[in-house]
């Protein structure tokens, strides 16, 4: 009789390392929300997650990766769904909301995210934060397709929805920068994607 084993049960190893890594990101996900990137230590975090910063900086080697880890979490559900309002200025404003969102909570945090995503030390969870990016335009193309009738690998919507992409991307990392509590960020988006869109769509409706 051949015995059959099951799932093999994570190790001692294992639990430790995944252990380690809650407390890293915890440790940095509470100063950083509290306190903002650039006051926030490498060795503050190692401290509050009780670890020393040698192994902190085997799970994130700089502090722009520890943001990246931990900012990745909220971002990571951006590109899960195809937003589907039945209006494409609207698809792309829903698209980009917790982009917004955060803005409105810790401006700081996301222009670092950014900036760090854009020109930080290349690591995993920076990596990540990349992929979110691509993903975000990819979905970009998918509104695009969706309202033009092109199909969403026709290399026609290629150019227009990196422009889409650079309009929307710029003007989210622009109101981190500028960021005023008095302003309607999301409507001075949604005027800038409307202006793009009315460009776009019916040079793309044309092509058909």
């Amino acid at each position: 009789m051949v015995l059959v084993s099951g799932p093999r049960e994570p190790g001692r190893r294992e639990q430790n390392k995944a252990d380690k890594l809650r407390r890293i990101r915890t440790a940095a996900r509470e100063l950083f929300y509290s306190r903002g990137f650039s006051s926030v230590t490498t060795q503050e975090v190692a401290d509050l997650a009780e670890v020393g910063t040698g192994t902190l900086f085997r799970y994130a080697h700089s502090k722009g990766e520890l943001l990246c880890m931990v900012a990745n979490e909220e971002f990571t559900a951006i590109v899960e769904s195809v937003p589907d309002t039945g209006d494409p200025v609207e698809d792309l404003l829903v698209l980009c909301d917790p982009f917004i969102a955060g803005l409105r909570r810790q401006p700081e945090n996301v222009v670092a995210y950014h900036r760090e995503t854009l020109f930080g030390e290349l690591g995993p969870h920076r990596a990540e934060a990349l992929r979110i990016l691509r993903e975000v335009r990819r979905i970009v193309g998918v509104i695009l397709a969706r309202r033009t009738g092109h199909g969403q690998d026709d290399p026609a919507l290629g150019a227009p929805a990196r422009t889409v992409f650079d309009v929307l991307y710029m003007e989210i990392v622009r109101s981190g920068v500028d960021a005023d509590p008095r302003r309607d960020h999301r409507a001075e988006l949604r005027g800038h994607v409307d202006r793009v869109l009315h460009g776009v769509l019916p040079t793309l409706s044309g092509l058909r």
